[in-house]
């Protein structure tokens, strides 16, 4: 599987995916470094904007390992596994809390129940028993990976109708609105697995999907956020760098040792586990 496969750009094929793998591990790794400062400060912003290259890199990497893995059913237990590892850690990183479940105070308050006479109860205490939104805590991009890899298992390797697995895809994109990069990137692994010999299609079908990420489009939403919503992030457009990128590709995979290919899973939980605690002692 090659996703540039022009021979035109041949020269500026320099790194393998060895290569292109440390690089977003390094730009990941300085992005989640940058949340413990202001998240609008110029150099996050500059960070944010050159880190959009890791999670569509993800994606290439699902689709070309969906193609290559010589066992399917390991591959996908061990990204559900280690999407299951990193939960805590992702949260403990994001938000120096191990609690799942979280109440927001509404907009009802307390001196509309008390201003015909007078409660039982302390009418505070009832308003926010009844007045909040229940939020539970997003996972790690590691289970929205998976997701992705489960779609691709799904159209190519499950033996029953299309309007069953076309049920069964908008169920994962729906869950995928409870995990980090939401349907994006569900959709990246698609376009890089079954337009990989087409580059037009890819890149059209990239365009559509970075643009919208870029307005942050929430089509598929979990019950605690709006079905729809919309919100420009101008550090997204980040995402256009991506095909930059991806053309210094060579398509080889680079040196094969169990470092390269669990390198990965084990940083991943690692240094959100380390970031996190950071954020909870400081």
């Amino acid at each position: 599987m090659y996703i540039i496969n022009d021979n035109r750009f041949e020269k500026y094929e320099i790194i393998n995916k060895n290569v292109m793998k440390y690089i977003v591990i390094i730009l990941m790794l300085i992005d989640h470094m940058c949340s413990f400062f202001p998240f609008y400060s110029t150099p996050v912003m500059i960070v944010g904007f050159i880190s959009r290259l890791t999670a569509p890199t993800m994606a290439l990497s699902i689709a070309e390992g969906f193609h290559y893995t010589r066992d399917i059913n390991k591959y996908m237990k061990r990204m559900f596994i280690f999407s299951i590892i990193s939960y805590f850690p992702y949260n403990l990183c994001r938000t120096a809390d191990l609690n799942p479940f979280h109440l927001y105070p509404g907009s009802i308050v307390p001196e509309f129940f008390s201003a015909s006479g007078t409660l039982f109860i302390d009418p505070h205490v009832f308003i926010s028993s009844i007045n909040s939104t229940l939020a539970i805590n997003e996972s790690s991009v590691i289970l929205t990976l998976f997701l992705g890899l489960l779609t691709l298992y799904l159209w190519e390797e499950v033996n029953t109708s299309k309007y069953l697995k076309l049920a069964a895809t908008l169920v994962i994109l729906w869950i995928s609105a409870f995990s980090n990069w939401n349907y994006y990137i569900i959709l990246l692994c698609l376009i890089f697995y079954y337009f990989k010999d087409d580059p037009k299609k890819l890149w059209a079908s990239y365009v559509v999907i970075a643009l919208l990420y870029i307005f942050s489009v929430r089509i598929f939403a979990n019950p605690f956020h709006l079905a729809f919503s919309m919100d420009f992030q101008i550090h997204k457009l980040g995402m256009f760098l991506v095909p930059f990128f991806f053309l210094m590709y060579n398509g080889k995979s680079g040196t094969k040792s169990a470092f390269n290919k669990w390198f990965f899973y084990i940083f991943y939980p690692g240094h959100l586990l380390i970031l996190g605690i950071l954020r909870f002692i400081i």
